[in-house]
């Protein structure tokens, strides 16, 4: 096997490992009696780190269709979970978390966080620090033009 092909092995296994952690962890990470999907997580999780945020801008981030996060958006306005604040701008309204969404967003985190420390739990501190400085890094190349 030449040193390309090594590499496309490689960088799918890096995708195919990046999906099944994360689809695993939040399936796992369901909180409490609130039945959220795993796009209702994310999205729960897009207006935790930013208040304020649309749903347009949730569109963009997770490249979706807007009707679909209407339809998301309902469901999680229905459970009580998001709601709209009241803006003067024309262009849709501000979301924020209710009381009952932070408590979601963070029971989330907290149980991501349980999964992720009993994964890393056999490993040194030395290779959480190179595994934290990698992911990172990988994740802000991201930024990258």
């Amino acid at each position: 096997m030449d040193i390309e092909e090594q590499r496309d092995r490689h960088s799918a296994t890096v995708l195919r490992s990046l999906v099944a952690i994360s689809r695993r962890g939040l399936a796992d990470a369901r909180f409490d009696d609130t039945p959220l999907s795993v796009t209702d997580q994310s999205i729960v999780m897009a207006i935790a780190e930013q208040p304020g945020i649309r749903s347009i801008d949730i569109a963009r981030m997770f490249r979706l269709n807007r009707s679909t996060v209407s339809r998301q958006l309902a469901s999680l306005t229905s459970l009580g979970i998001v709601r709209e604040v009241p803006s003067d701008s024309g262009r849709g309204r501000p979301l924020e978390l209710t009381p009952a969404g932070t408590a979601a967003y963070r029971g989330t985190l907290d149980t991501l966080q349980r999964i992720i420390d009993a994964h890393l739990a056999p490993w040194t501190d030395e290779e959480v620090a190179r595994f934290a400085h990698d992911l990172e890094r990988f994740d802000h190349s991201a930024d990258l033009p």
